[in-house]
C-alpha cells in the first residue's frame, strides 16, 4: 500500500514572481515584526528523554536472554514476550523478531540487537496489530535522532483510510515530517524546532475546481500549545498570493518582507530534504523486513513455544486490508477524475472568457485607432478649408481697386485731402 508522495518546489508554489500582493496594496511588515511571534514563545519544549532500560525474559527461551521492553508493556494484563533469534551474554542478540502480547495489545518488532540490551542505532520495523500501524525506523548513535516512515491504517465505521508519515527527528528533538495519503492528493509538512512549528498545507496536486479556494497555506504555531499565530501565506487556485497577520483568530492582510519569505522558504526546504533523507535511510529497514518475511513466511517456518496463529500473523496481516484499500482507491480515482473534468471545464471557461476579453480589447483598440484617424482626417480637412478660405480672401483683396486720393479746395487757402475707400470717404486737413 506504500505510494510515494510527490514534493512540490516551494519557490514555485509560494514565491512565484508577479503573483504576490504588492506592498502598495496592504501594510508593509518589517522583519522584526514578522518574527516577533516566534521570539515571544519563550523556552523550548523538552527534548524527549531516553526511556528507562527495562527487560523481560522471553517465554520461549530457556537460557538467559534479556529482551528490551517498556514499563507500559509490563503493566498490561497477561503480558508475554517471545524472541525469534539468538541470545548472547544473557541478552537477545542479532537479527530476529520480538513478539509482545497481552489482553489489550499485540506488538512486534523485526530488528538487530547488539547483545548489550540495545538496538536504537539499528534498523527496526515495528508492527502494532491492534492499532493497525507499521513504523520503519533507522536510528543513530545519538538519542533521539532517527529517520522514520510510518503507515497508519484506519478501517472502521468511518470507512477506510491510510496515512503515511515520513521524516527525521534530530538530536535536539526537532521534527521534520511530511504527512500524506495515497487516497488524498494533499499533504502536510511540519518543521517543529520545539519552540515554533512551521506548518505547510499543500493541495497543489489536486485539480483546481474552485479558483478562489486556497491550495497552499504556510502558517506558524506554538510548538507546545499548537496555537496559531504570527503570519500566514496563502496561495489560491487562481494564482494569487496573500499574506496575513494572525492574531486572536483575526486575519489582517499585509505585505511580508522578502527576508521573512526567504526564512519560510528555508523551513520548507528543510522538510523536503528530510523526506528524501529518511526515504533513503529506512531502505535498510525495508530490506531487513523482506529478508525476515522471506524466511518466516515460507510455509514451514515455526517458532518454538509460539502458537502458529501468532507466529504467522505477520505474514497475513496486510491481506485483510487489500479489498477495502482497492475499493477506497477506486472511489478516490473516480472522484479525482470528476474533479479533473470539472477543473478542465472551469479552465476552458476561463480561457473562453479570456479570449472574449482579448477580442474586445482588440475591437476597442481598433475603434480607438479609427477614432484617432477620423480626428486626424477632420483636422486635415479643416486645414484644407482654412487654406482655401485664406486664398479666397487674398484673391478678393487682390481684385479690389486701389484707394483713390482726391484733393479738395475749400474756401481759404487751406487744403483738405480726402480718401475714398469703397463707399466711405475720409477727409483730413
Amino acid at each position: 500500500m506504500h505510494h510515494a508522495i510527490k514534493l512540490t518546489i516551494f519557490g514555485v508554489v509560494i514565491l512565484s514572481v508577479g503573483c504576490a500582493t504588492t506592498s502598495s496594496q496592504f501594510r508593509s511588515v518589517k522583519y522584526p515584526e514578522a518574527i516577533a511571534f516566534e521570539q515571544s514563545l519563550g523556552e523550548l519544549a523538552d527534548i524527549p528523554s531516553r526511556p528507562e532500560k527495562l527487560y523481560v525474559q522471553p517465554l520461549n527461551k530457556n537460557e538467559p536472554c534479556k529482551l528490551p521492553t517498556t514499563k507500559e508493556q509490563q503493566e498490561r494484563t497477561n503480558f508475554k514476550a517471545y524472541w525469534d533469534g539468538r541470545c548472547k551474554n544473557g541478552y537477545a542478540y542479532g537479527f530476529g523478531r520480538d513478539i509482545a502480547i497481552s489482553d489489550t495489545h499485540h506488538y512486534e518488532e523485526i530488528t538487530i540487537h547488539d547483545g548489550n540490551g540495545d538496538n536504537f542505532n539499528a534498523p527496526a520495523v515495528n508492527y502494532d496489530f491492534v492499532n493497525n500501524s507499521v513504523v520503519y525506523r533507522m536510528g543513530s548513535e545519538t538519542f533521539p535522532a532517527h529517520s522514520m516512515f510510518g503507515e497508519y491504517i484506519q478501517n472502521d465505521y468511518n470507512g477506510f483510510n491510510v496515512m503515511y508519515s515520513t521524516g527525521t527527528i534530530g538530536a535536539e528533538g526537532n521534527a521534520l515530517i511530511t504527512q500524506g495519503s495515497p487516497l488524498n492528493p494533499g499533504r502536510v509538512l511540519i518543521n517543529d524546532d520545539r519552540r515554533i512549528v512551521y506548518k505547510f498545507t499543500d493541495n497543489t496536486s489536486a485539480p483546481i475546481v474552485n479558483p478562489s479556494a486556497p491550495i497552499f497555506v504556510a502558517e506558524t504555531l506554538d510548538s507546545k500549545s499548537k496555537r496559531p499565530g504570527g503570519f500566514s501565506i496563502v496561495r489560491y487556485g487562481n494564482g494569487q498570493i496573500r499574506h496575513f497577520k494572525v492574531k486572536d483568530g483575526q486575519f489582517e492582510p499585509v505585505s511580508l518582507p522578502e527576508e521573512y519569505l526567504a526564512l519560510v522558504n528555508k523551513k520548507y526546504n528543510e522538510v523536503t530534504l528530510a523526506y528524501r533523507e529518511a526515504s533513503s535511510k529506512i531502505e535498510s529497514a525495508r530490506r531487513m523486513e523482506r529478508e525476515y518475511l522471506h524466511m518466516a513466511c515460507s510455509g514451514n517456518y515455526k517458532i518454538d513455544g509460539v502458537d502458529v496463529e501468532v507466529s504467522s500473523k505477520i505474514c497475513s496481516w496486510r491481506s485483510q486490508f487489500k479489498e477495502p484499500f482497492n475499493d477506497a482507491l477506486a472511489k478516490y480515482n473516480l472522484k479525482l477524475e470528476e474533479q479533473k473534468r470539472t477543473a478542465q471545464s472551469i479552465e476552458q471557461q476561463q480561457k473562453y472568457q479570456e479570449q472574449i476579453a482579448l477580442q474586445q480589447k482588440i475591437i476597442d483598440q481598433q475603434r480607438s485607432q479609427q477614432a484617432f484617424q477620423d480626428s486626424m482626417n477632420a483636422l486635415s480637412d479643416l486645414g484644407k478649408q482654412m487654406q482655401n478660405s485664406g486664398m479666397q480672401m487674398q484673391q478678393y483683396f487682390l481684385n479690389q481697386s486701389p484707394p483713390q486720393v482726391a484733393p479738395l479746395s475749400l474756401p481759404g487757402s487751406e487744403q483738405v485731402n480726402c480718401v475714398n475707400v469703397g463707399s466711405v470717404t475720409n477727409c483730413r486737413y
